[in-house]
Protein backbone atom coordinates (compact mmCIF):
# COMPACT_ATOMS: atom_id res chain seq x y z
CA UNK A 1 0.00 0.00 0.00
CA UNK A 2 1.37 3.34 -1.18
CA UNK A 3 2.23 5.94 1.43
CA UNK A 4 -1.08 7.92 2.81
CA UNK A 5 -1.14 11.40 5.05
CA UNK A 6 -3.29 10.27 7.35
CA UNK A 7 -3.55 12.76 10.29
CA UNK A 8 -5.56 14.02 13.30
CA UNK A 9 -8.16 16.58 12.11
CA UNK A 10 -10.44 18.78 14.01
CA UNK A 11 -14.38 17.85 14.48
CA UNK A 12 -15.53 20.99 12.07
CA UNK A 13 -13.09 20.07 9.49
CA UNK A 14 -14.75 16.93 8.75
CA UNK A 15 -17.98 18.07 8.44
CA UNK A 16 -17.84 19.29 4.29
CA UNK A 17 -17.15 16.41 3.44
CA UNK A 18 -19.04 14.87 5.67
CA UNK A 19 -22.33 17.29 4.08
CA UNK A 20 -20.50 17.06 0.48
CA UNK A 21 -20.39 13.18 0.31
CA UNK A 22 -22.83 11.63 2.63
CA UNK A 23 -25.32 14.07 3.39
CA UNK A 24 -25.91 16.71 1.04
CA UNK A 25 -29.47 17.85 2.07
CA UNK A 26 -28.12 18.80 5.28
CA UNK A 27 -25.99 21.84 6.04
CA UNK A 28 -22.31 20.74 7.55
CA UNK A 29 -23.34 22.52 10.44
CA UNK A 30 -26.12 19.72 10.93
CA UNK A 31 -23.60 17.04 10.91
CA UNK A 32 -22.48 17.45 14.61
CA UNK A 33 -22.48 13.47 16.02
CA UNK A 34 -22.85 11.95 19.63
CA UNK A 35 -19.46 11.57 20.51
CA UNK A 36 -17.46 14.63 17.98
CA UNK A 37 -16.72 16.49 20.94
CA UNK A 38 -14.87 13.74 23.97
CA UNK A 39 -11.29 13.20 24.40
CA UNK A 40 -10.93 9.68 22.99
CA UNK A 41 -12.82 10.26 20.08
CA UNK A 42 -10.56 10.64 16.59
CA UNK A 43 -11.05 12.63 14.04
CA UNK A 44 -8.96 11.42 10.95
CA UNK A 45 -8.36 13.33 7.45
CA UNK A 46 -6.82 11.94 4.08
CA UNK A 47 -4.72 14.48 2.54
CA UNK A 48 -3.65 14.06 -1.04
CA UNK A 49 -1.50 16.94 -2.24
CA UNK A 50 -2.34 18.81 1.25
CA UNK A 51 -6.10 18.71 -0.16
CA UNK A 52 -8.38 17.10 2.38
CA UNK A 53 -9.63 14.16 0.40
CA UNK A 54 -11.28 11.68 3.01
CA UNK A 55 -12.73 11.48 6.54
CA UNK A 56 -13.52 8.89 9.42
CA UNK A 57 -14.62 9.52 12.91
CA UNK A 58 -14.60 6.95 15.67
CA UNK A 59 -15.55 7.54 19.43
CA UNK A 60 -16.24 5.12 22.26
CA UNK A 61 -20.33 4.18 21.52
CA UNK A 62 -22.27 0.94 21.95
CA UNK A 63 -24.03 -0.10 19.04
CA UNK A 64 -28.21 -0.09 19.60
CA UNK A 65 -28.65 -3.31 17.29
CA UNK A 66 -25.87 -5.64 18.73
CA UNK A 67 -24.17 -5.81 21.43
CA UNK A 68 -20.39 -6.14 21.00
CA UNK A 69 -17.84 -5.87 23.69
CA UNK A 70 -15.29 -2.62 24.50
CA UNK A 71 -17.22 -1.08 21.05
CA UNK A 72 -16.12 2.14 19.20
CA UNK A 73 -18.67 3.50 16.45
CA UNK A 74 -17.18 4.55 13.07
CA UNK A 75 -18.82 7.57 11.71
CA UNK A 76 -18.50 9.92 8.81
CA UNK A 77 -16.59 7.74 6.37
CA UNK A 78 -16.03 9.57 3.64
CA UNK A 79 -13.87 9.51 0.72
CA UNK A 80 -13.62 12.37 -2.23
CA UNK A 81 -14.65 10.48 -5.56
CA UNK A 82 -11.06 11.21 -7.73
CA UNK A 83 -9.54 9.33 -4.57
CA UNK A 84 -11.22 6.31 -4.47
CA UNK A 85 -9.89 3.02 -4.79
CA UNK A 86 -6.65 4.37 -4.58
CA UNK A 87 -6.53 3.28 -0.58
CA UNK A 88 -7.47 6.04 1.40
CA UNK A 89 -10.47 4.78 2.90
CA UNK A 90 -8.56 1.37 3.91
CA UNK A 91 -5.36 4.45 4.93
CA UNK A 92 -8.07 5.55 7.43
CA UNK A 93 -9.66 2.42 8.55
CA UNK A 94 -6.26 1.51 9.48
CA UNK A 95 -5.81 4.61 11.50
CA UNK A 96 -8.91 4.31 13.03
CA UNK A 97 -8.08 0.54 14.34
CA UNK A 98 -4.59 1.54 15.59
CA UNK A 99 -6.38 4.16 17.71
CA UNK A 100 -8.85 1.95 19.18
CA UNK A 101 -6.34 -0.43 19.70
CA UNK A 102 -4.39 2.26 21.97
CA UNK A 103 -7.28 3.41 23.87
CA UNK A 104 -8.35 -0.63 24.72
CA UNK A 105 -11.20 -0.96 21.98
CA UNK A 106 -12.16 -4.75 21.03
CA UNK A 107 -14.34 -3.80 18.60
CA UNK A 108 -15.27 -1.14 15.98
CA UNK A 109 -18.80 -1.00 14.41
CA UNK A 110 -20.67 1.17 11.88
CA UNK A 111 -23.98 2.01 10.30
CA UNK A 112 -22.60 1.24 6.19
CA UNK A 113 -24.54 1.76 3.60
CA UNK A 114 -25.31 -1.62 1.86
CA UNK A 115 -23.85 0.04 -2.01
CA UNK A 116 -20.42 0.20 0.53
CA UNK A 117 -20.81 -4.02 1.23
CA UNK A 118 -18.07 -4.91 -0.38
CA UNK A 119 -15.85 -2.03 0.77
CA UNK A 120 -16.19 -3.21 4.22
CA UNK A 121 -15.91 -6.80 3.84
CA UNK A 122 -12.66 -6.32 1.98
CA UNK A 123 -11.29 -5.07 5.51
CA UNK A 124 -12.53 -7.68 7.74
CA UNK A 125 -15.71 -6.26 8.78
CA UNK A 126 -18.78 -8.39 8.74
CA UNK A 127 -22.58 -7.17 8.67
CA UNK A 128 -24.70 -8.40 11.55
CA UNK A 129 -28.49 -8.35 11.68
CA UNK A 130 -30.86 -7.47 8.85
CA UNK A 131 -30.96 -4.64 6.15
CA UNK A 132 -32.56 -1.62 7.61
CA UNK A 133 -33.25 1.75 5.60
CA UNK A 134 -31.91 5.78 6.98
CA UNK A 135 -33.27 8.19 5.20
CA UNK A 136 -29.53 8.02 2.62
CA UNK A 137 -30.98 4.68 1.88
CA UNK A 138 -30.13 0.61 2.71
CA UNK A 139 -27.75 -0.20 5.15
CA UNK A 140 -25.98 -2.87 7.40
CA UNK A 141 -24.51 -2.66 10.81
CA UNK A 142 -20.80 -3.56 9.95
CA UNK A 143 -18.46 -4.69 12.27
CA UNK A 144 -15.20 -6.10 13.03
CA UNK A 145 -12.53 -7.04 16.14
CA UNK A 146 -9.94 -5.03 16.54
CA UNK A 147 -6.16 -6.32 16.98
CA UNK A 148 -4.83 -5.30 20.20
Amino acid sequence: MANHDIRPILASETRPLRQAILRPHQRADELVYRGDDDADTLHAGAFHQGLLVGVATVSCNPCPRADFPLPWQLEGMATTPEVRGLGYGRALIAACLAHIAAHGGATIWCNGRTSAAGFYTTLGFQPVGAEFTTQTGPHYVFWRAVDR
